[in-house]
């Protein structure tokens, strides 16, 4: 598996300065709650924007085993409180939006 077939993606901004408590937080936090929370949840990795339209600083991609496990994970109750803790710890210096996505094509070297 080069790529997952199917994966949450979490865009973030920060104010300026903010950063590396987002950063913090996020890694040490948030991504171990999510994974606790999702047992279809096969791991996650973020990224940092090099270039761009600015609409964005950060990227967290988390993969998931199947669309199935996927849309229960993005309706459950458990996302609500991860919403929650995010809102609490870091939602007043940081705004995201959330996108799901299911691979159509992949090519392999």
């Amino acid at each position: 598996m080069l790529f997952p077939e199917h994966f949450l993606a979490v865009r973030a901004t920060v104010e300026e300065g903010r950063e590396e408590d987002f950063n913090h937080w996020y890694n040490t936090e948030h991504i171990p709650d999510v994974l606790r929370a999702f047992p279809g949840c096969l791991g996650a990795s973020r990224y940092k924007v090099t270039e761009g339209d600015g609409s964005h600083l950060y990227e967290a991609m988390y993969a998931f085993r199947s669309a199935e496990e996927l849309a229960d994970a993005i309706t459950s109750e458990e996302i609500k409180r991860l919403i929650g803790l995010y809102d609490e710890a870091i939602g007043s210096f940081s705004t995201r939006t959330r996108t799901t996505y299911s691979r159509v094509f992949q090519l392999e070297k």
